[in-house]
């Protein structure tokens, strides 16, 4: 049975946001609830659970030179998001779930998860525009912060491997990252204690967590819980070091030799321009001298030097074809949807929200980045 935890567990800043969200949106009789599963953001309309995934992005101490108003506004998306399935569409009618599913022509296993695509478009579209907040002269200020925790929550880059977390342990007992750069021991720390002790510890050892201690500070700091940086073009724009700009070939092109590490120079999106410092698409990476698709590309972690990805890219980097039908195969074909969403999503913001260049907000707009994108996306589905 799956443990569920209650508030508290919640970092403050997750609770504030939830608190506030519950005004904003006249839901103010849905609890929050936090459950220990890596992946566990639901609702069944009567509450809502968020997983320990969601949580650690509202970690703020695990972040490292993301931008504040990225950041910041992380647990508004993340809890928001959740508010958007019982506002938006379907909303709370529980039939249309149902009967929905029904009308798909696809495997019963299948039929939610595709359902579950299908709404996220359009809820996201509810939590990024403001729609369903009561108060209007809140909905342009939540509208900006669900926007940019929408962005984050795609582009923002997550050292969470096996490997990165062992190297990112050891950074506390050494006090330097792989590259010998000095870290900040950014554990938990409680009042009158010393950096990763915990609240309602062990019996004689205070860096021991019992099941009294709040779950949230399990998580936070170096070999604890995930670390966030920012995407390999916002990195470029700001003239960080290599390590910030490393990335490692998926497989050969152009000259690029598969597992070797590169530096990027220069970024390009969809639409052709050099260098943009957004949280976005962004179509290629200049190496060595030469444009090769991003999607070839795996980021490192600027700290240990691992694997570090952003949800776009756990969706749109290079898998061999092989792979690839090897996953439709055991999850089900709402794989595709769900790597098609992001791109509708996108084509939503560039029509609305998010200036595509210089294109007007229309949806032309919207169509114009679908073409441009067409090519990657056939060539992520197809495992080329």
């Amino acid at each position: 049975m799956v443990d569920i935890l209650q508030e508290g567990h919640a970092p403050e800043n997750m609770r504030v946001a939830y608190r506030q969200l519950q005004q904003l949106y006249g839901e103010e009789t849905i609890p929050l609830i936090l459950g220990t599963e890596m992946h566990g953001g639901k609702t069944d309309m009567v509450r809502i659970e968020v997983g320990k995934d969601q949580m650690m992005l509202c970690l703020l101490e695990n972040y490292h030179e993301v931008p504040a108003e990225y950041r910041d506004s992380a647990p508004f998306f993340v809890l928001g998001h959740e508010f958007g399935h019982i506002i938006a569409h379907p909303g709370k009618d529980a039939v249309y779930w149902i009967e929905g599913m029904k009308e798909l022509p696809v495997e019963a296993y299948q039929k939610p998860r595709w359902l579950n695509c299908v709404s996220d478009i359009l809820v996201n579209w509810t939590v990024i525009t403001g729609t369903g907040v009561l108060q209007d002269a809140q909905k342009a200020v939540i509208s900006e912060q669900m926007l940019n925790g929408w962005k984050a929550s795609q582009f923002v880059r997550r050292c969470n491997t096996t490997e990165g977390f062992i190297a990112h342990a050891d950074f506390i007992k050494t006090g330097k990252d792989a590259f010998g750069k000095p870290i900040k021991d950014n554990r938990y720390q409680p009042q009158g204690g010393l950096p990763g002790q915990y609240d309602n510890p062990a019996t004689g050892d205070k860096y021991e967590p019992t099941a009294m201690t709040p779950f949230y500070q399990k998580h936070m700091g170096h070999g604890r819980g995930e670390q966030y940086y920012p995407p390999i073009n916002y990195c470029v724009v700001k003239k960080m070091d290599d390590k910030w700009r490393t990335v490692k070939m998926l497989k050969d092109e152009a000259g690029l030799k598969a597992g070797k590490k590169y530096v990027v120079t220069d970024t390009k999106t969809y639409d052709g321009r050099i260098n943009s410092g957004e949280f976005e698409p962004i179509a290629q990476y200049k190496i060595d001298g030469t444009w090769v698709a991003s999607r070839y590309c795996e980021s490192c972690c600027p700290q240990c030097g691992h694997k570090a990805i952003s949800i776009w890219d756990n969706w749109w980097n290079f898998v061999p074809r092989a792979q690839m039908q090897a996953n439709v195969e055991a999850q089900g074909t709402w794989v595709y949807l769900l790597i098609q969403m992001f791109a509708f999503e996108w084509a939503m913001a560039y029509s609305t929200l998010v200036k595509y260049g210089d294109e007007p907000f229309v949806r032309e707009t919207g169509e114009k980045f679908l073409e441009h994108i067409a090519d990657d996306m056939d060539g992520v589905m197809r495992g080329r």
